[in-house]
């Protein structure tokens, strides 16, 4: 449309042409381009609308100032367009590899440099390549006889193991028809398998199990891909590893951990609802004595326990552990899924390794709807520990839990208990106006002067009571 305005005002200011003559086609072009320069539509009964001068005046600025952009737009799009190709060719070859640049890479290569260079990090270009997704340019560089095993400078993943973490198949299936090894190990000893089931890439983990990846390799964790698709909850990830042979009840060395236990702890419902209908063994201990229910309690989720309990969990303390499930929902903080354990029969009562029922390590943590819950289920408020005689008061005090030793007291706590007493233990943490409530409280009969002596703050010193 500008190429037309422009030969119509030339031709017209040359000779004088009558803009009457101007078919309907080119009126309407012209119209329009009129309507874009913000100039008002204009009659083109008969053609005499062209005709006019003042339209001719208006229609001649208009496009010339169109015409005077349109070239001052394609002027500069040339000189970006030069900036950008000097800039491209002043790249390294690991810059076009970044940029996915195949053509600048190819270029590059032709020139001389290497394939096998490393980038500023430390990184091979093939595993940039493949980290990327950029499959062109992986196969450009596998054909200028790139290492396929190369891992850099820093020695840790290959370039199967990018690929597979990325979740990249097609990337996967090219490089192993180069030769890449399949078991091959990162210095974190993962395999690319290891990396493609703790992603969920489903496709690529069928194509690394047909090319015969080894499915029991632990890592630094000792993690197998199984443990690792269970703690990500990749179901179906699961479940092709367990039709390959997978070991379900299989566990890490040091932790101890199962794929069960870890997709508990994390509350992975379907994971782990899927594990125990394939055999999983919910009764398993890790390191710390923990079967499934009691991970699954740690984070407080409410519904993996319940499926655990519906499976025949045991609610409380197992044999050789140090805590039960119900000390460790309280510990959290966890409601409603202290509600359920106690629903199911927890023991209130049960103690842990260090002494402390569940309504203590409650208080402790300062969980006051926790504390609540337990009084009301009928824990013992005055219950403590034997060597030091710790109440759930004692612990909220030295916790600074004002809220919780309030509501302690007033459900009927005794503040005379325990080797040192509330106060004394509020004293020497520095809680003042926790000192100031339990002196307020009625506490008269130990003086705090000893517990406010241990301590350098200065803070305390007003505590104090005149006399």
């Amino acid at each position: 449309m500008l190429k037309t305005a422009s030969e119509l005002l030339l031709s017209s200011a040359a000779d004088g042409a009558d803009l009457r003559t101007v078919d309907p086609e080119t009126q309407a072009r012209l119209e329009a381009l009129l309507e874009a320069a913000g100039i008002g539509k204009l009659s083109t009964t008969d053609g005499k609308a062209f005709a006019d001068p003042e339209v001719l005046r208006r229609l001649t600025s208009s496009v010339s100032c169109a015409l005077d952009e349109a070239a001052a737009a394609l002027t500069r799009m040339r000189a970006e367009n030069t900036l950008n190709a000097s800039q491209a060719d002043n790249r390294s070859l690991a810059e076009a590899c970044s940029d996915g640049d195949v053509n600048a890479v190819r270029k590059l290569l032709d020139e001389g440099r290497s394939v096998n260079e490393h980038t500023e990090e430390g990184e091979s270009l093939l595993c940039l390549a493949c980290s990327a997704g950029y499959y062109e340019l992986a196969q450009v560089l596998l054909a200028m006889h790139a290492n396929v095993e190369d891992r850099g400078i820093k020695g840790d993943i290959t370039a199967l193991m990018a690929a597979a973490s990325g979740g990249y198949v097609d990337i996967v299936k090219l490089l192993l028809v180069h030769g890449a090894d399949v078991n091959a190990q990162s210095s974190t000893g993962n395999t690319a398998l290891t990396y493609a089931c703790a992603g969920g890439f489903l496709d690529v983990v069928k194509v690394l199990l047909k090319e015969g990846a080894n499915i029991e390799d632990h890592n630094e964790n000792g993690h197998t891909p199984l443990m690792e698709a269970a703690s990500a909850g990749h179901v179906e990830v699961a479940r092709v590893l367990l039709e390959y042979g997978a070991g379900i009840n299989t566990h890490s060395n040091e932790f101890k951990e199962s794929a069960l236990t870890l997709a508990c702890y994390k509350g992975h419902l379907d994971m782990v609802r899927f594990l125990l209908e394939a055999g999983a063994d919910q009764e398993h201990k890790t390191d710390e004595m923990h079967t499934a229910l009691m991970e699954a309690c740690m984070d407080g989720h409410v519904e993996v326990a319940r499926l655990l309990l519906d499976s025949e969990a045991q609610v409380n303390m197992p044999a050789d552990s140090f805590e039960s499930p119900l000390t460790l929902a309280a510990c959290g903080g966890h409601v409603e899924l202290a509600a359920l354990l106690m629903e199911r029969g927890a023991n209130l009562e049960e103690v842990n390794d260090e002494g402390y029922t569940p309504l203590m390590e409650a208080a402790r943590e300062g969980h006051e709807e926790m504390v609540a819950l337990l009084l009301a289920q009928g824990a013992n408020i005055n219950a403590q520990t034997e060597e030091t005689q710790e109440t759930a008061l004692t612990l909220a005090c030295c916790g600074g839990f004002l809220e919780v030793a309030d509501f302690l007291i007033k459900a009927g706590a005794d503040i005379e208990l325990g080797c040192s007493t509330p106060l004394m233990e509020a004293a020497q943490e520095g809680h003042l106006e926790l000192v100031k409530y339990l002196l307020a409280a009625g506490e008269q009969n130990h003086s705090p002067l000893d517990s406010l002596c241990l301590s350098q703050n200065k803070l305390h010193q007003p505590v104090l009571p005149a006399h």
